[in-house]
């Protein structure tokens, strides 16, 4: 899910961002990101989610997540800043804009941290097809 001015989110981050806001999203995954926990019904000010987002915000979460239960087991996701694919789209963006400016092969690799191979790979599958736009795919 993404909406204007913000990263892309895992799920379940997207579904906290719409209930406590952004913010309370990512503090949560700069907290926890990776790591199984419980959210709890019960809230108390010694409680990991109190201590990450504060306990207003951790009651609209807890409401949402365990209207019927005590709690739920959830794996927080590592967030826009620690995945894999927000690293992959980072060097895509790097060689993209390096190839824009019509650098070599080992300018587009320098600039995005990737290798020549990596670099003339992405290059040849960005050519020109011949209308006048370079393919993304």
């Amino acid at each position: 899910m993404t909406r204007p001015g913000w990263p892309d989110l895992p799920l379940l981050l997207s579904e906290i961002a719409e209930v406590a806001g952004i913010s309370a999203a990512l503090a949560i995954a700069e907290a926890k990101g990776g790591q199984e926990v419980f959210i709890v019904a019960r809230l108390k000010p010694d409680n990991w989610l109190v201590q990450a987002v504060g306990m207003e915000k951790a009651r609209l979460i807890s409401d949402h997540f365990c209207s019927g239960r005590a709690r739920l087991k959830v794996t927080v996701p590592l967030g826009p800043t620690g995945s894999y694919l927000a690293e992959r789209r980072r060097r895509a963006r790097a060689m993209a804009d390096a190839l824009a400016a019509g650098a070599s092969a080992n300018e587009i690799a320098r600039a995005a941290g990737v290798t020549n191979r990596s670099a003339r790979r992405f290059r040849a599958r960005t050519r020109d097809d011949g209308d006048g736009q370079q393919s993304l795919f």
